[in-house]
């Protein structure tokens, strides 16, 4: 064949003349003739290639045979003579139009045919031979075998067809056995064998063949999510703790997402499909499990406290994230970039918000915050997933405490200048009601004297630079040290006296207490004043309510002594002559857990009101766009224009009676289900 073809060419050579002038005139108007070339590959193809070709293809397929079985082969034969297939393609006219028919019909059809047979029965006596995963391994190598192999005998325009004829034969046949080994070696955590597994279903096509398994992924993720909340649900090592709860839940979570992650980067591949499988499934088990029961959105409660321990001082490492040996912010940026990946599958955004919102007015009110770094690190995090509008808030409170920290300087630039000496270190921040999640407190105070006449002055200094602005102070935010001595106190603290860091409704009560500073009772005994329960709540403008907390705290702590072991209205207060500790600071401001309830049943509260504001927003915006529209359509409408949360049908419905109620909208009269917008 290879001397006859230069043969030919040799001939064509010689006939140059020929078939550029008299052939192609000839061709011109129509006459059935050819060059002088395709006239030899046509002699060939009639006097001699048709009546050997069976026995050519067999000795194509005895060489195929010995090459696939591990012998030594020249497969560039095979080469050869598909090629010469090719080459006998040209028609009777000459034309090339019709080039690949000889070799697609007497050769690559037969091939086909013989090699499907050949795995047909290689396939059969490997799954009697041994289990699915040993098949797995076996066919993968040999596909991958072919797929380098048929690169160097195939024409190109046959390898698409040669290969969807081998996973036909070899994958398509046993798709059902794989899907259902998928879950074992999900157990197994066999990042290989499902590569491989993956691999084959995939090369059937990446749509409809991986949909079963992507469906098994699913779920399982799912599965194993759940089963890992529920581990940690209801342990001992949290003691009741939001904050602990938190961080088991954030870290069972992220154990969860960073195992399955692991696998769709190692094992498929990053494929989109199975990512979003694992996202769908990461939504589900992360909103309700044993932790969040469905309705209650705990999940983004739970995430910002997290967050909260990541960034409040004191709090410590609550996971250890980065590289051993990175800095710290290194390791805080990991962590929040874990808690920031957890964000990803909150469904109820905005609870997330309102509780983050709040844990970042107490770390920027306190000074608790272990960076301001990790702190608008974590704000460009959010504000890269959820966009500004989400953010706009957050940012603006550290504009106030920027704005609030000259003001402070300048207040006591003017006091020292107007000879006032603030008889105490005085700090101030002036927080703009929009921005904040803070409300005045329901309760007027009473303060001392002594902080008294310091704020007087300050509202008058604000409300002359700012006029027309009103000044709440927050009391029950606000916070000092007070610096206390006991007659048998010891050591230093018979010198040094004890700093007890109060808040400012304690600093009131413990006031009280000190040298002239009872209300008119005088001294009942060595110890200083007796005061009753009634005479507190007179001198400090507080209500039993709010007393009594702050004196079992008092009273636990032996600062004070009751007349009572449990606090009623008959109850007599003393301070502790006796009072000892190995601590020469100590913090009495600690949070209660009927406050931490209470304010978690308020932000929620405050969401729903919010949530409902949203809904109408939307519904109006919509309605001034189409004004009209059907409930139906107004319905799918408002929930797909709202992204912070899932509006439910029945909120909708309230929006839509509250919108009609205010003459924003009005049913039509010829339709009661259609609704009209009013401008």
């Amino acid at each position: 064949w290879t001397k006859y073809g230069d043969s030919a060419k040799i001939t064509h050579n010689i006939f140059a003349y020929l078939n550029r002038h008299w052939i192609q005139r000839e061709q011109d108007e129509g006459s059935n003739v050819c060059d002088v070339s395709t006239l030899m590959y046509q002699l060939w193809r009639d006097q001699f290639f048709m009546s050997i070709r069976n026995t050519l293809l067999d000795s194509v397929f005895s060489l195929m045979t010995r090459i696939r079985n591990g012998q030594v082969a020249d497969i560039n034969l095979v080469k050869s003579v598909a090629d010469s297939f090719v080459s006998l393609g040209n028609d009777d006219s000459g034309i090339a139009s019709k080039r690949m028919e000889v070799y697609e019909k007497y050769f690559l059809e037969p091939f086909i045919k013989s090699s499907v047979e050949y795995y047909r029965e290689e396939a059969d006596r490997l799954l009697q031979e041994g289990s699915i995963i040993d098949y797995i391994v076996r066919v993968s190598s040999r596909l991958q075998e072919e797929d380098d192999r048929v690169e160097l005998y195939l024409h190109e325009s046959s390898l698409k067809d040669f290969k969807d004829a081998l996973n036909k034969v070899l994958v398509t046949r046993q798709k059902d056995k794989f899907y259902s080994e998928f879950e074992p070696l999900l157990d197994a955590r066999d990042s290989l064998n499902l590569k491989r597994l993956y691999s084959l279903v995939a090369r059937t096509g990446k749509g409809s063949a991986l949909d079963p398994l992507r469906d098994i992924f699913s779920a399982y993720v799912k599965k194993a999510g759940l089963d890992a909340i529920k581990q940690v649900s209801g342990s001992e090592e949290t003691g009741g703790a939001i904050a602990k709860e938190a961080r088991l839940f954030v870290t069972a979570v992220l154990g969860v997402h960073d195992l399955f992650a692991g696998l769709l980067h190692d094992a498929f591949e990053e494929d989109t499909g199975f990512s979003k499988s694992l996202d769908n499934a990461c939504k589900d088990f992360i909103n309700t499990n044993a932790m969040c029961p469905e309705g209650e959105a705990r999940a983004p409660q739970m995430l910002a406290h997290y967050c909260d321990t990541l960034l409040k001082k004191g709090s410590g490492n609550v996971r250890k994230a980065g590289a051993e040996g990175a800095s710290d912010e290194d390791s805080l940026e990991a962590q929040l970039s874990q808690a920031v990946c957890v964000f990803r599958y909150i469904k109820a955004v905005d609870v997330f918000q309102k509780f983050y919102s709040q844990h970042l007015s107490r770390r920027l009110v306190y000074e608790q915050s272990v960076s301001s770094y990790g702190e608008e690190m974590m704000i460009s995090k959010l504000k890269e997933i959820s966009g500004v509008d989400f953010t706009s808030k957050l940012t603006r409170m550290f504009t106030d405490m920027t704005l609030s920290k000259e003001m402070s300087e300048e207040f006591k630039e003017k006091c020292r200048d107007g000879d006032f000496a603030i008889p105490f270190d005085f700090d101030m921040k002036v927080l703009h009601t929009v921005s904040w999640p803070l409300k005045a407190p329901d309760t007027k105070l009473l303060l001392p004297s002594e902080l008294s006449s310091v704020c007087s002055r300050f509202t008058n200094y604000y409300q002359n630079k700012h006029n027309g602005r009103k000044l709440n102070w927050m009391w029950q935010h606000s916070k000092a040290e007070i610096k206390m001595f006991f007659p048998k106190a010891t050591g230093p603290a018979a010198k040094a006296g004890y700093i007890f860091h109060v808040s400012t409704f304690q600093l009131a009560i413990l006031m009280l207490f000190n040298d002239e500073s009872g209300p008119g009772t005088g001294y009942d005994s060595p110890n200083g004043p007796t005061l009753t329960l009634e005479q507190i709540s007179q001198a400090t403008g507080l209500d039993n309510d709010m007393i009594k907390p702050e004196l079992e705290i008092f009273c636990k702590a032996r600062v004070l002594v009751s007349s009572n072991n449990k606090i009623s209205g008959d109850s007599k207060f003393t301070l502790n002559a006796n009072f000892k500790s190995k601590h020469l600071r100590i913090n009495l401001a600690v949070s209660k857990k009927v406050e931490q309830k209470r304010e978690a049943t308020d932000t929620m509260r405050a969401v729903d009101v919010d949530r409902m504001y949203a809904i109408q927003a939307a519904i109006v915006r919509i309605m001034k766009t189409r004004k009209q529209l059907s409930h139906r359509q107004l319905v799918e409408d408002t929930i797909s224009m709202i992204k912070l949360f899932q509006a439910s049908i029945g909120d909708i419905k309230k929006g839509i009676d509250t919108l009609i109620d205010k003459e924003y909208l009005e049913r039509s009269e010829s339709n009661r289900d259609v609704y009209n917008y009013l401008a």
